[in-house]
């Protein structure tokens, strides 16, 4: 995979792009700010961004404040948390078909949910070794999601619609079976060939579970049933 990486740490940058070259990956860029990390995006056109959340250059700049407080009108976080993640939102607005893993040292509500909205393909914890991050850009190189157990105790229940008539969200069959691939972390290509359907017979499955979990994206959608625990209810 071609990647732009992006972190405030240059030296913890330039590791992991040695690390990552290592694994078989080509990083094209190695950036330290949030302007520098939208401008590669749009130069090299990548198959994904790994990202550190950033404040945005110029610390308090008028960007900076507009990034923080459309979010943080919308409720989706505070000003300073949407702040940190203006990178982030801002890629997924002006290439999203560029997929974003989140690399974080933030576990807490207020990031999470925001990068949930975001549209994000993947939030990690930054402990997780080189291995697992390896192992969650190839999930989201075939078009997965990934989210990071240890974030799961911290997602809201507040944003997702509790539509619980009869047993829970009412899924059929098939929807769970999609759920539970999504929890697994597959993509729609995965998906679709393995539940022998067409991919837009596919996004179609996807799209009623969103919408009868009042999940925003396939990675709330996911992390939404890990933290209810309904996985045991899925295998049912």
């Amino acid at each position: 995979m071609r990647l732009v990486l992006c972190d405030e740490n240059r030296i913890m940058c330039e590791a992991l792009a040695a690390s990552m070259e290592a694994w078989g990956h080509r990083v094209v860029a190695i950036t330290t700010t949030a302007e520098e990390g939208i401008a590669a995006v749009g130069v090299h056109q990548p198959d994904a961004v790994v990202l550190e959340p950033l404040v945005p250059a110029g610390n308090g700049s008028a960007g900076a404040k507009a990034a923080g407080a459309t979010l943080a009108l919308t409720g989706h976080t505070s000003a300073n948390q949407a702040g940190k993640l203006g990178a982030a939102d801002a890629m997924r607005t002006r290439y999203p078909g560029t997929p974003v893993l989140v690399l974080s040292s933030f576990v807490n509500r207020a990031t999470w949910s925001a990068a949930m909205r975001m549209g994000v393909a993947g939030y990690l914890c930054k402990d997780r070794n080189i291995g697992q991050i390896a192992a969650a850009l190839e999930v989201i190189a075939a078009g997965g999601v990934v989210f990071d157990p240890a974030v799961l105790s911290h997602v809201s229940p507040q944003p997702v619609s509790r539509r619980r008539a009869g047993p829970r969200y009412q899924l059929t069959p098939r929807e769970k079976e999609v759920l539970r691939r999504l929890v697994a972390g597959q993509g729609t290509k995965q998906m679709a060939h393995e539940m022998s359907v067409t991919i837009d017979t596919l996004r179609g499955y996807v799209k009623n579970v969103l919408g009868k979990l009042g999940a925003h994206s396939r990675l709330q959608a996911a992390a939404l049933a890990a933290r209810e625990d309904l996985l045991a209810e899925l295998k049912a």
